[in-house]
């Protein structure tokens, strides 16, 4: 397990995560099978993002929880908008972990390259950009918006 993948479930269980929605595919593979083999953690798999993340909604609704969804890069991430703009209007604390391509294959043309940072704008309390390392900083966010 990569640095960036233990750094960011760990971010999440200490922020009281223990719902994963995940939509596998070749760039979250790592952080997919790092959820799936975490003790304590309920896994839900689906097969399209729009839906997915809309899942995880219902979830908080029931548990109260945050819940993560985790994607793969490009236009996957753009499907998750319309959740992500719900759970800013109803203060719901949804997480939103993508994957990407890495730098060097970014606004080049390649499959599944998107210009995600950023992409959620004013719906989103933060977006950080960890590029397979760093910390992911969950301590401040309020949990009232994704």
């Amino acid at each position: 397990m990569s640095e960036a993948t233990a750094h960011t479930l760990e971010a999440c269980l200490r922020r009281g995560v223990r719902e994963f929605v995940v939509c596998a595919g070749a760039r979250n593979l790592s952080l997919v099978l790092a959820v799936i083999r975490c003790e304590g953690t309920k896994v839900w798999s689906h097969f399209e993002e729009r839906s997915a993340a809309f899942f995880a909604l219902g979830r908080i609704r029931k548990s109260g929880a945050p819940v993560a969804v985790i994607t793969t890069s490009g236009t996957a991430v753009a499907e998750l908008m319309p959740a992500v703009i719900e759970a800013h209007y109803q203060q719901r604390p949804l997480i939103v972990i993508t994957g990407d391509r890495p730098p060097r294959y970014r606004a080049s043309g390649a499959p599944q390259t998107i210009e995600q940072v950023g992409l959620f704008g004013n719906y989103v309390e933060g977006c950080n950009d960890i590029n397979g390392e760093g910390v992911v900083p969950l301590e401040n966010w309020s949990g009232l918006s994704p």
